[in-house]
Parts: C-alpha cells; structure tokens; sequence
C-alpha cells in the first residue's frame, strides 16, 4: 500500500515571499499566446504554459539559470512546489524546450509587465535612462574572424587573378569572380571534351589542363569564403564562428584593468522609476550607433508618453541630436567635451575654436594674436553609415610669422596655415541639450540616470550573478536578458512591497 501525505505548502514559506507575486502577476497576464507555442503535437504538456513561466521567472529570480538547477528546485523547493500545485515536476528537457519556445514572445510579456507598472503608478515613462554595458558571449574566443585580415587576403588574391588573366585596371571582387567562373567553366569542358582523368597521389603528374581546374576551383572557393565572412561582418570588424552574432569588444571586468578584448554583446538599457523598461542587444560596440535603432523599438510600445532621454556623453551626435528633435523628445546628453571644457588646460589651449573671438556680422574668428581666421568654404562630409554633416572652413593667411603658431599650429599641418572647422547644426544643438543638463531639471535627471541605468547593471552583474549568456545568437541572448528583466522587475516591486514604499522613485540631490 502507497502512503501520502496530504498538507497546505502556504504554511511552510511567509506570505510576502515573491512567489505568490510571481503567481498574481503572471495570472494577470493575458498570455494565450503561449498555449499555441507550448502545444506538443496536439498533447496535454504535463505542465501548463502559464506555470511554467511561473517557474522560469521565479527560478532566474534566486539565480537559476540552468535547466538541471530549475529541475531540482521543482522537486525540492516548496515555493516550486506550489507553483505546481503539488503536481508532476518537469524534467530539464521539457524546461529548456519551453524556455526556447517562449523567446519570441519575451518582448510582449515585458511590455505587458511594464504596462501593469505604469497602471500601478511605478512608473511614468516621461523620462527615459538609457546605459549601455558589455556582457560576454557563449562563444569560443580562438574561431574569430577579422574583417581587415579578411580584406587583405582578398585582395591579395585578386591580384593574383588579374596578374593571370594579364589585366592592368582594377576590377570588384564580383567581377573577378565571374572572370574566374568563366574561365573554370571553359577548362572543365576542355577536361570533358579530352576524357582526361585526373591523377592524384604521391610520384603521379598532373596535366596542365588538371592545375589550371584545381587552382581555379580553389580561387573560387576563397573568393566564396571571403564574400560570405563579408557579407555576416556587415558594419562590424569582428565576429566568431561559434556564435556569428557576438563582436569583440573591450570589457571592463578583468581584474588586471586592462580592458581585454572578448567576444561580447553590447546590452542596452532604459529604465524609469527603478524599473527597467526596455533592453535590447546590439553586436555593435560603440553606444553611439545604438540609440537611433533602440530608441525605434522603444517609441513603437511608448510613443506619445516618452518626453525627454537622459543618457551619457557615449551617445553624442549630430545624428542623435537630429533624430530626437525630429521626434520631439527633448535631449539630456552630455557633451563629450563638458568635463574637459573645465580644466585649465583646456581654458589656455589657444588653437582651440572655443577659446578664440567670434564676429558674426563680418563672419571671422580672431584668434590670440588678434590675426582673423576668415570663411574659405563649406565642405560636406559623409561618414562609413551615410550620414552627410555640413562644416565651414576658417583659415588664417597670416600665421608664418606669427610668435603662436608653434602653440596654435599641429606639427603635422604642412601648410604652416591655421585652419578651424565648424559645424554650426551640431554646435546648436549641443548646446541646446548642454543648457537642458545644467538646469536644476538637468542635474537631478543625471543624478537619476547614474543611479537607476548603471544600477540596473551593477544589479545584473552582481546581485544576479550574470555575467556570461547561457545561449548564442542575437534572438535567445535578447530574449534571455527580457526575461532575466522581468525577474529583475519583480523582485524590485517585491522589495517595495515588503519595505512598504510603494510608488514612483525619482532621486534628489541632497544639499
């Protein structure tokens, strides 16, 4: 005879503890989407979508990462337990399985827990922080590809082929590869045509028509390799064969300082009221390509609610600027040169525009000796992404025998001739977002941003233990950092709770 015990788990853990929060939320939620996914060939899961969101969320919030760990817990754990209602415990394969299905709907579950946050008055979303971190990839460092190495192999071999086809004027790598195909297509009906049989092995001679196949087939097979290895680079200059979407990048975690370079995603944060709103991935590097695209995704969910983006001096440029003007969202970056701007050394650098006299009506600079800097011309630049910034050109004539100009003049100007160069859009709209930070407003939206975005990092790298992403591919590392955010989300709300301080947050400096 089988003998069972039958008891109520409420009585064995407190009533605040955030499993009954993970519980009332995520039953709130309206996730019908999830049965459809979850759906295995027409059977009843022995587990039902819901609950085992549940248990994700409430496994990632005390740090379980791994499928075996949320196993073990749903068998020993009484909080799993009665998220099962005392039924059948899934086993690590089931859980990865749902974990995989529910990553493209990460996004929505986030969306819907923010919304449900905005109703609670936690958060208002009128101001958004935004910081960007590196998190290491799940991908082996020693199978990287190098984009400037991969453009010097192909060009090294396209001078090969135009030295052998003898011609003189510079063709594109799809040129060449036509060049090359036509004249392998041609010695392989030549082969046929011959019944000629190639010989391989040790003491056996080749014909000549067999090296001119192999080595063509060989230059199309490298010229194949080097378009493709393009063509997944894209924009970046690096990437790894064991996870193409990861880029090398700086990070800050080794504890030599020294910035090594690792295979990482570069992770993008917005927060408002403690909580984090959004995060995305980006396999660039660089903070300042991210906001444009991060900013897109972001307006979509929040458009009419979203009244100012407070960020750091990473995101400056005359492109960002230009983009949040068209959206009417007022800018609180700081510029890239504020903190310098304070130095002594930067207030007597006399070859700097800033440091010299402006005459608008006659349209010159004077600079410390009193010489003018008079308009040459207006020059337009395009940078490597197509963006096209407009500059004007100030040149003084008179700087040979100027006793400054070793102070004024860079060693490497030839031409012994100041020149200034100004772009009057981005210096207007630098210091339209520079007279926003200076503010009492401004000050307390910095004090704000350093808080709450670099927080939500410090808490994800050190609270939450997360420093290396589980799966590979953009898609799993985005969906898994959403729903490591939602944890994140409702633990913070679980805290409020229990310290009884609920509400919106928003920090003041204290004088």
């Amino acid at each position: 005879m089988q003998l069972t015990f039958s008891f109520d788990l409420t009585n064995n853990f407190d009533m605040d503890d955030e499993v009954f929060l993970v519980h009332n939320i995520i039953e709130g939620m309206n996730l019908k989407f999830l049965d459809s996914a979850y759906s295995n060939k027409g059977r009843k899961p022995v587990v039902e979508s819901k609950t085992m969101l549940k248990i994700l969320v409430f496994a990632y919030i005390n740090r379980k990462y791994s499928a075996r760990d949320v196993e073990d817990a749903c068998k020993y754990d009484l909080r799993f337990r009665w998220l099962l209602d005392n039924g059948k415990p899934p086993d690590h394969v089931a859980i990865n399985r749902f974990r995989n299905k529910i990553y493209s709907f990460m996004d929505e579950i986030l969306h819907q827990l923010v919304n449900l946050l905005v109703e609670q008055g936690e958060i208002d979303l009128k101001s958004i922080y935004i910081d960007g971190t590196k998190i290491e990839a799940n991908a082996n460092k020693y199978t990287f590809v190098w984009k400037k190495s991969i453009l010097k192999y192909q060009e090294k071999l396209m001078q090969k082929i135009l030295e052998y086809f003898g011609i003189n004027k510079n063709l594109s790598s799809e040129d060449c590869k036509k060049l090359v195909l036509l004249e392998f297509n041609n010695i392989r009906n030549i082969c046929k045509s011959k019944n000629i049989v190639f010989a391989y092995g040790k003491g056996k001679r080749k014909l000549e028509e067999q090296k001119k196949y192999e080595m063509l087939e060989e230059w199309l097979d490298k010229l194949n390799i080097y378009e493709k290895h393009l063509n997944i680079l894209g924009e970046r200059n690096s990437y790894s064969k064991t996870d193409k979407d990861a880029t090398f990048m700086r990070l800050k975690d080794d504890h030599m300082k020294n910035g090594p370079l690792k295979l990482a995603y570069n992770i993008q944060c917005a927060t408002n009221g403690g909580y984090i709103v959004d995060i995305e991935g980006f396999s660039n590097p660089t903070d300042v390509r991210t906001l444009t695209p991060f900013m897109d995704k972001l307006l979509k969910k929040y458009d009419t609610k979203i009244n100012r983006i407070v960020a750091d001096s990473g995101y400056e440029s005359e492109e960002n600027y230009l983009y949040l003007r068209e959206k009417k969202i007022n800018p609180f970056i700081k510029p890239l040169n504020y903190e310098v701007k304070k130095t002594r050394k930067y207030r007597n650098d006399i070859s700097r525009k800033e440091n010299m006299t402006y005459c608008k009506a006659e349209e010159h600079y004077l600079c410390h000796n009193n010489k003018k800097l008079k308009f040459e011309k207006i020059i337009y630049r395009k940078n490597k992404y197509g963006f096209k910034s407009e500059s004007k050109v100030y040149l003084c004539n008179d700087c040979l025998n100027c006793t400054y100009s070793s102070d004024c003049i860079d060693m490497k100007n030839k031409t012994g001739l100041k020149r200034i160069y100004v772009s009057e859009r981005f210096e207007e709209l630098r210091k339209e977002s520079e007279k926003n930070i200076i503010t009492e407003e401004g000050i307390t939206e910095r004090l704000n941003r350093s808080i709450q975005a670099e927080g939500v990092f410090s808490y994800i790298k050190s609270r939450m233990q997360y420093l290396r992403f589980k799966h590979r591919g953009m898609e799993k590392v985005v969906s898994e950092i959403k729903l490591l955010s939602v944890a994140i989300n409702i633990r913070k709300l679980s805290s409020k709770i229990k310290a009884d301080k609920l509400g919106f947050v928003r920090y003041k400096e204290i004088i």
